[in-house]
């Protein structure tokens, strides 16, 4: 055999076993995917003793952004961010009032089967909270706003994989939380800040239906 031909089937064979690893690297599932969810948020609990968080924040219409990284197609870890709009209850067509409540941190979930159309997924997390009210208008405007640690959160959903990049579902999410620090400033005078004392501390829930669209990246 001479050595042109040699050579051309040499690089044949190579390319031919270097195939299975493009194809097994490519189907790992690894890499970045952005999630955007629309929630409802429902409180459940006390912002602080004695004052219902309903009545300070209310019900929240909470879109949601995430950005995960998937090490493999089952498992994933990522950062979210959510910014909840509402109106808290007992506000009255007489008084303007209005609330937001932020909520960032860290989620790790799991996906079941993620080669099937429906997949369910389960996840855990952590994070932090920022909720404000505003009652009045100007001059008369009165604000108040608390933040604390979102201690940790579940979700659970499902997955309908449009395609291998596209999966859209519902989903429900419920995380427990505690506010550490109240910012209060009525009318023009200037904001103050205290640490919330720990025999006014509580426990709260968040709980939120809601759809989620990812996209793999």
């Amino acid at each position: 055999m001479t050595a042109r031909p040699l050579i051309p089937s040499l690089v044949m064979s190579l390319s031919l076993l270097a195939v299975p690893a493009v194809a097994q690297e490519a189907s790992s599932g690894s890499g970045l995917a952005l999630g955007v969810r629309a929630a409802y948020g429902i409180p459940v609990g006390d912002a602080v003793e004695d004052t219902s968080l309903s009545k300070t924040f209310g019900n929240t219409v909470a879109p949601q952004v995430d950005l995960s990284y998937f090490f493999n197609r089952h498992l994933s870890l990522g950062g979210y961010f959510q910014y909840g709009i509402a109106k808290p209850d007992g506000c009255t067509e007489d008084v303007e009032c209005s609330s937001r409540v932020l909520r960032f941190g860290v989620d790790l979930d799991y996906h079941f089967a993620p080669e099937g159309f429906v997949s369910p997924w389960l996840g855990v997390g952590v994070g932090y909270e920022s909720g404000s009210m505003k009652v009045g208008d100007d001059p008369t405007l009165a604000k108040l706003g608390l933040q604390g640690f979102d201690l940790g959160h579940a979700h659970f959903g499902l997955d309908f994989q449009l395609t291998r990049s596209i999966a859209v579902g519902p989903y429900i999410s419920a995380s427990l939380g505690q506010y550490s620090k109240l910012t209060t400033q009525v009318f023009e005078e200037s904001e103050n800040s205290i640490d919330v004392p720990s025999d006014a501390k509580s426990l709260h829930v968040w709980i939120q239906p809601g759809v989620r669209l990812q996209i793999r990246l």
